[in-house]
């Protein structure tokens, strides 16, 4: 199976809080190696796993209880990068520049310099979100 993870990933065990994967091993079961904030170290599974554990533990994003999610988060685009963005859910999506994040929300121009008109939106993507429509 392929591994999840990749040297230098920031992840998540709610057991030691935030580390960096490390090092990735094909000898033995597990393959991940992680550092965690507080310089202990923990081996996973390709897919997350411990030995304490037949559930996955690691994950790209900070968990509770309630939550748990090892899909990896889109990067902050670029300033100036195309994008799609969305004001609520239903809406349509409108295409233009990214310029900047602001809280929770994502500021797009209508050109790639910080001119012509500009909207704020709650949901950005660099996939055409209409490809399969």
């Amino acid at each position: 199976m392929q591994n999840l993870f990749q040297i230098g990933d920031k992840v998540f065990d709610i057991q030691y809080g935030w580390g960096i994967v490390e090092k990735i091993t094909q000898d033995w079961q597990y393959i991940n190696f992680v550092r965690f904030d507080n310089n202990i170290y923990d081996s996973y599974t390709y897919d997350g796993k411990s030995d304490r554990s037949f559930f996955p533990f690691l994950s790209f994003t900070e968990y509770t209880m309630q939550g748990f999610s090892q899909e990896r988060p889109e990067e902050l685009l670029k300033k100036g990068q195309i994008c799609w963005g969305r004001n609520e859910l239903p809406s349509e999506w409108n295409i233009g520049y990214f310029f900047e994040k602001r809280g929770d929300k994502y500021l797009m121009n209508s050109h790639p310099l910080p001119t012509g008109w500009h909207i704020e939106v709650i949901e950005i993507t660099t996939e055409n979100p209409y490809k399969d429509v």
